[in-house]
């Protein structure tokens, strides 16, 4: 009989792997300009979220008046489909295309970093970006992340699993 590398707590109530921390960090990372550009404008409309963040909207409008900037959403594309399949992650889930962005979700989140490091390289190349802290910060962390796809072990694993199909009792 085999040994199971993985302890029961390791499991989630639907029998598969739990997602881990890192990988849930590293695909909210990714989505970084997707709410910079996209969701941060959207809650600023919304009565009681708006006041608290109203004063960084000059500062995101600079950004996104930036058409360049608007560049770096493509990264957000593959993470922001594998944040859907991870919130899916569910037997109730009947689409494929959902399993199947689980499946290569790996896949697409090294995409969306190497996407993300040639972008900013190539705004640093052309002089549209310059060297700063905070870009110094984005390029350590998109290294660290692409590590982490490239290294884990468990993350095969947890990719490979989705639970069966079971129709919603509703």
């Amino acid at each position: 009989m085999a040994e199971s590398r993985y302890s029961f707590s390791d499991y989630n109530e639907y029998n598969v792997l739990k997602i881990p921390l890192a990988f849930i960090l590293s695909a909210i990372y990714l989505l970084k300009y997707f709410v910079i550009l996209i969701l941060l404008p959207i809650l600023s409309k919304v009565p009681k979220l708006g006041t608290s963040i109203e004063p960084l909207m000059p500062y995101i409008g600079q950004f996104a008046h930036q058409h360049v900037n608007l560049l770096l959403l493509l990264p957000s594309i593959p993470a922001l489909l594998v944040v859907i399949a991870a919130t899916k992650r569910a037997p109730t889930t009947q689409a494929t295309w959902i399993r199947t962005v689980w499946k290569n979700a790996r896949m697409l989140l090294l995409l969306a970093v190497l996407l993300d490091l040639f972008l900013l390289t190539l705004f640093l190349l052309l002089g549209l970006k310059h060297l700063s802290g905070l870009l110094i910060v984005i390029l350590y962390l998109n290294a660290v992340i692409l590590l982490y796809l490239l290294r884990s072990k468990r993350l095969p694993d947890v990719l490979a699993e989705f639970p069966d199909y079971v129709p919603s009792e509703n």
